[in-house]
């Protein structure tokens, strides 16, 4: 349990790599709709600091092998203390907040260092299991010529619903730093059960309050989401699923405190 919010690291785990691998492809299919300037190589945005879930963090792990995973541990250690960008909260834990008119706790640690995911060309290792986040980084305009990344807004407001699905998928699970999340991943498989400890960098993901979508990107965003809840995920939709995954896992009564924290 992290906080008041119970954890259920292996409940329901089949269903939610088909979950999050419907959600990739529904979002990359909404991807080429635009004309971003991206191309392999360029990657100003792959850094230490990107952020995912515990699902995803094992979605990638299993396209390792056992000696695969050992040299990702050795590759990886040497990061367990550096600092990097780590979440005060998660994406539907900031939703909350600025639904009840607060702001949430900023985030920090963020350092300008390269992804250990980049091989000498520049191109990601892991690129077909590749976490949302690093999905989600496009722009209208090279980032080395803009100075930034240039995002349509209604863009934007999509990947942060995304987002917000995303931790829902993982409902129970954990989200964090992906460097955090793989090198736990990596130490559960050889630690017994009542020896396991969560490190406080991880935080719990929850059900969403509701979606945080500005008015004027609302009917563009809803009709994505449409239709993602109708993609097929094992015989079924995408939302039947996620819905089984919700009520299997039950974590809606571990939700009440969330009131008092943000009131």
């Amino acid at each position: 349990m992290i906080g008041l919010m119970p954890v259920k690291l292996d409940e329901a785990l089949s269903e939610k790599k088909a979950l999050l691998k419907a959600l990739y492809e529904v979002f990359e299919e909404e991807v080429k709709k635009y004309s971003f300037v991206c191309q392999p190589g360029c990657a100003d945005c792959c850094t230490v600091n990107v952020l995912a879930t515990g699902v995803e963090a094992l979605l990638m792990l299993d396209s390792l092998d056992q000696s695969e995973r050992e040299e990702l541990y050795g590759k990886l250690f040497p990061f367990k203390n550096k600092e990097r960008l780590r979440p005060k909260v998660t994406p539907n834990e900031m939703a909350s907040f600025y639904m009840a008119g607060k702001e949430p706790p900023p985030d920090e640690g963020f350092v300008f260092e390269p992804c250990p995911f980049l091989d000498e060309k520049n191109l990601c290792r892991f690129y077909e299991v590749r976490p949302l986040a690093c999905r989600t980084f496009f722009s209208l305009k090279l980032c080395r010529e803009a100075g930034e990344a240039i995002v349509p807004p209604e863009f934007f407001s999509l990947t942060m619903v995304f987002m917000q699905i995303l931790e829902e998928i993982d409902i129970a699970g954990l989200y964090g730093n992906f460097l955090d999340l793989l090198l736990f991943y990596l130490e559960k498989e050889k630690t017994a059960p009542e020896d396991l400890v969560i490190p406080e960098t991880l935080l719990a993901n929850r059900e969403a309050p509701d979606f945080a979508i500005p008015p004027q990107h609302e009917e563009y965003v809803r009709g994505v989401l449409a239709r993602l809840y109708k993609h097929p995920v094992q015989d079924k939709t995408f939302k039947a699923v996620l819905d089984e995954v919700k009520t299997r896992i039950k974590p809606k009564e571990a939700l009440s405190f969330l009131g008092d924290v943000i009131s």
